[in-house]
């Protein structure tokens, strides 16, 4: 505790703003806390300013006979001294709006305030009547404090409270919380207190500020606070009524079919004008005219009136390969939304009209989802049409025998899987490892055949097949001796526990 009024020497704070140096000290609001500290601390000086009173009386009664030694006026002088700094220190909590204290105890001088300019020129504006009379007003202790500057005054967060009623007035929300942005020099100051007058109860004045601010939200726009998952979170700057939105997103979470080849995952730039619109794009900027990320998208953000949405998928597929079975677990994230309550139902059978794309389990998620769906282990089946390479056709057979013994020698077969030369671009160049578990090969003709494969997200079928050229082994190509090729694939079903493999 500041019993030597160090910080106040420093800083005039208020009440307020003093309590809330020893925040996590008894259980009370901080004016009531910082009140009561100051009390102490001037008690102790008032006891302290007596005793010393009574030792100057003591000294002077003692030499009424005699002039006053030497050694008795330098003693004196050591106590005037004292009781002048006692005096400026109970000065100073008079000041910073500590009342009962005796006014003999305190330097008047020190007392003056000096008038605020700008509060006196804004005066000019009203009548000269008023303006007479503001002249003459002193500055409360709070209007004073270098921390709060006056913040908590109900005009402030009645005024603050109605613009954020305002903005939040074309947003759905059921919960929201506040946020304080500090100014450079509020955080400085309180970096000060913190760490030069080793204060470590101390709580930032964002955390009472919108707390309070909390309260009188709460009961205007009749939604509670919520810390951890809040709809709508309000930054606030106290000391110039600035507000920022951030509005967080919604998310809506289920399974995702694409029946048809050549829809890719996700919205792809032209690569001829990355979007900008060109001739050979129709001026869309897009490579394709739709994809999977699209089709879901466009009914959900029509109702939504989001900025911008996100798909967040359990891997994703080739533009050329169908998604079959159950799905594909999919999470779609809306930014920024002016609706968050929707029919679910509705958006299911507007995106079930396309050609191409069916989805269903539609259900809201949270942000965890999204990494769950990416981090999650996934097994998934695929169905592949394997073929011998064109240009190796005539030289080569697929032997019915050894199409028929490869389904064995793939059985729980570990694949080392270098990165592929298709996606090197955008991934890291690994080696990865994934398990075949279970293998079908059905003979179609000698040039032909049909595997079916239950292995591990994120092994590649096609490399598997192929070997790219040694990139992947063991490969099809390589047990069977057969330059061969992936010719059509499709995502048979991707497992989890939703949604288990039954082999």
């Amino acid at each position: 505790m500041d019993y030597e009024n160090k910080i106040l020497q420093k800083y005039n704070l208020c009440n307020r703003c003093y309590g809330r140096i020893y925040a996590k000290l008894m259980r009370m609001g901080n004016k009531d806390r910082g009140t009561s500290i100051k009390t102490v601390i001037a008690m102790n000086f008032e006891k302290k300013l007596k005793e010393l009173f009574e030792e100057k009386n003591t000294i002077i009664e003692a030499s009424t006979q005699t002039p006053l030694s030497e050694s008795d006026e330098e003693k004196i002088k050591k106590i005037d001294e004292e009781i002048y700094e006692i005096q400026k220190n109970l000065t100073i909590l008079r000041k910073t709006g500590l009342n009962g204290i005796k006014n003999e105890y305190i330097i008047e001088e020190l007392l003056k305030d000096e008038i605020d300019e700008e509060s006196k020129d804004e005066s000019k504006d009203e009548t000269e009547e008023d303006e007479e009379s503001f002249s003459d007003i002193p500055l409360t202790p709070e209007q004073k404090c270098p921390w709060c500057k006056d913040v908590f005054n109900i005009q402030n967060l009645e005024e603050i409270s109605d613009k954020i009623v305002e903005a939040l007035s074309e947003y759905e929300f059921d919960k929201f919380l506040i946020g304080t942005r500090l100014p450079k020099r509020m955080k400085e100051l309180e970096k000060d207190l913190e760490v030069n007058f080793n204060e470590s109860n101390m709580e930032s004045l964002r955390n009472e500020f919108g707390r309070e601010l909390g309260k009188i939200l709460t009961n205007k726009l009749k939604k509670p606070v919520d810390k951890e998952t809040p709809d709508i979170v309000v930054m606030v700057n106290p000391y110039n009524q600035k507000i920022y939105l951030q509005i967080n997103p919604i998310f809506i979470k289920g399974r995702y079919k694409k029946t048809k080849r050549g829809i890719p995952q996700s919205h792809w730039d032209c690569r001829s004008c990355r979007g900008k619109g060109c001739e050979k794009c129709n001026f869309t900027g897009k490579q394709y005219p739709t994809s999977v990320e699209e089709i879901i998208a466009e009914p959900v953000m029509k109702i939504a009136k989001g900025s911008g949405e996100a798909l967040h998928a359990a891997g994703r597929e080739d533009i050329d390969v169908k998604m079959l079975g159950n799905g594909r677990p999919f999470v779609i994230e809306i930014k920024e939304p002016k609706v968050r309550k929707m029919d679910l139902g509705k958006i299911t059978e507007e995106v079930n009209k396309s050609e191409g794309v069916e989805i269903s389990n539609l259900e809201y998620g949270v942000k965890n989802d999204v990494r769950f769906f990416k981090n999650e282990p996934h097994t998934k089946t695929y169905c592949a049409l394997v073929s011998i390479v064109e240009d190796e056709i005539e030289n080569y057979n697929f032997e019915e025998e050894r199409i028929n013994e490869l389904s064995e020698k793939l059985e729980n077969l570990r694949i080392d899987q270098r990165t592929p030369h298709r996606v090197s671009h955008r991934r890291a160049d690994l080696v990865r490892v994934r398990n075949v578990y279970k293998a079908w090969c059905e003979p179609i003709d000698k040039k032909s055949f049909k595997l079916t494969v239950y292995c591990d997200g994120g092994l590649y079928i096609k490399e598997l097949i192929s070997g790219d050229e040694g990139r992947t082994k063991p490969s099809i190509s390589e047990i069977l001796e057969v330059p061969c090729y992936c010719k059509l694939l499709t995502v048979m079903d991707v497992h989890d526990e939703d949604n288990p493999a039954n082999y």
